[in-house]
């Protein structure tokens, strides 16, 4: 009985011509040119990291450990083996979350380390695991460093967006916020009412493996829609699948920590559950014993130069030398919030003068470059943020975190539409993502979309990144004004 050879689904379907349906004219022959995808520097990343683990595997045996010759080979070997095991040299065209990529690099340290001990069993003191292991824990930081290090003279990624016309213009402005993106063409459900820019435009979503092969691209996002169906998403599978085309599927979520998501099925179907960030618990005790005793420590050591600062401030201008206001904490629950006095006496009765010259979109919040109410003193106080330090208390009291969303006034409260109010789910921070991001530089819809990221995703991990680039954001002072 004759065999009939069937070749895989992915082939079938993957050769296929492009369809002859409709196409936005001026930009066919942009679709249909052959671009040549640059290969030229994927070798940067791995060869940096192979550098580092060079240069720390020296720095490990020069420096009190002697290692065998045959067992230094066998590292040397045995290491990019273990890397590549776990995943690391994958490209990944869309990134992945940073405790993916730490937990990739630490697997593989632990399994050299663990293979260490056990050749200790065959080849006797030729592999020690007390001289061995430590270089293994000093290639494993080596690629720590590097692998979450970027690196320069990365080409950005290459995406082709496929879904309807008005999912594909939200994703562009998303993907135009970064460097690391480029949109190289799109594959749109329906003809877009307007142009999508200069982009190149197929019609059909079907068909849009083929076009990210044709285009060179690194990457196909599918955003599920209208016009995307269960039957399309799989065959569009196939195709890339076919083509070797990494396919990425757009969630419809803004601003969700990759680490609160996780996908289950449920009577054949695939669902992606989203976890709340934990508003209550052990982890939100640790968070708040910890900022009041770091706070209260920082009262007390900082205690003279604050009685310095507070000096200055009465001599400089006639006024307290610590301003209060009332502000709108956790809740919607109202506290007075302390600061050093960075304006004249008069400040809030001449801010109804200076209203046109705001420069803040939306009109919510207001902040001038140069305001003239601000003294000379308090231009470099808030110019370093030394006018926050006061707040160390509200953070004592329990009504401020060290870390949260920017407090608010309260008639600031009173214009706020839904999404700014989930600001107030948590209490307010002397710092925040908000401040390390640019402060008054940032427009309204920006400092909002901040602060709810911030509460959306909150973990410690987050608050001590958080903290860290707080020193960077005071030193660089942009938005401080």
């Amino acid at each position: 009985m004759a065999q009939v050879t069937v070749p895989p689904v992915g082939d079938l379907v993957s050769g296929l011509p492009l369809p002859p349906t409709q196409r936005v004219a001026h930009h066919d022959q942009i679709v249909d040119a052959e671009i040549p995808r640059s290969r030229s520097n994927r070798w940067l990343r791995p060869a940096a990291d192979m550098t580092a683990s060079g240069v720390a595997l020296v720095v490990a045996t020069t420096g009190g450990a002697t290692v065998q010759p045959a067992a230094l080979v066998a590292l040397v070997v045995a290491w990019p083996m273990f890397l590549a095991g776990n995943g690391w040299f994958v490209r990944r065209p869309l990134g992945e979350p940073v405790g993916v990529r730490i937990g990739r690099v630490l697997r593989a340290g632990a399994g050299l380390g663990i293979a260490c001990w056990l050749a200790a069993v065959v080849v006797g003191d030729a592999a020690a695991p007390e001289v061995l292991v430590p270089v293994v824990a000093a290639l494993t930081l080596a690629v720590l460093v590097t692998g979450l290090a970027p690196v320069p003279g990365l080409s950005p990624t290459r995406v082709v967006l496929a879904g309807h016309p008005d999912d594909v213009r939200s994703a562009i402005a998303e993907l135009a916020t970064s460097r690391r993106y480029v949109v190289a063409a799109a594959c749109v459900s329906a003809v877009p009412d307007a142009p999508l820019g200069t982009l190149p435009v197929q019609v059909g979503v079907s068909y849009a493996a083929d076009v990210t092969d044709r285009t060179n691209s690194d990457a196909l996002l599918v955003l599920p829609g209208q016009g995307v169906t269960h039957a399309t998403m799989r065959r569009l599978q196939w195709r890339a699948d076919g083509a070797g085309v990494p396919l990425y599927i757009g969630t419809g979520l803004l601003d969700v920590a990759p680490t609160r998501v996780s996908v289950v099925q449920g009577a054949g179907m695939d669902v992606m559950q989203v976890r709340a960030a934990p508003q209550r618990g052990p982890r939100r005790a640790v968070k708040d014993v910890v900022e009041r005793l770091l706070a209260a420590g920082a009262l007390v050591l900082l205690s003279p130069v604050l009685l310095a600062v507070w000096l200055m401030v009465r001599r400089g201008s006639a006024g307290p030398g610590l301003f209060r206001q009332e502000r709108v904490g956790r809740n919607g629950e109202t506290f007075t919030m302390l600061k050093f006095r960075t304006m004249t006496s008069t400040a809030a009765e001449e801010q109804a003068e200076l209203a046109e010259l705001n420069q803040v979109d939306g009109g919510v919040i207001f902040k001038i470059r140069n305001d003239p109410r601000i003294t000379p003193i308090g231009g470099f106080l808030r110019r370093y943020s030394v006018d926050e330090v006061p707040q160390l208390w509200n953070v004592v009291t329990g009504q401020m975190s060290l870390v949260g969303p920017r407090p608010a006034l309260p008639q600031e409260v009173e214009r706020y539409d839904l999404d700014p109010r989930r600001r107030l789910a948590v209490k307010p921070g002397i710092t925040g993502l908000w401040q390390v991001s640019g402060r008054s530089d940032l427009s309204w819809a920006e400092s909002v979309r901040l602060d709810v990221k911030y509460v959306d995703n909150w973990s410690l991990m987050l608050d001590v990144s958080i903290l860290c680039r707080t020193v960077g954001a005071v030193l660089n002072h942009r938005g401080a004004y």
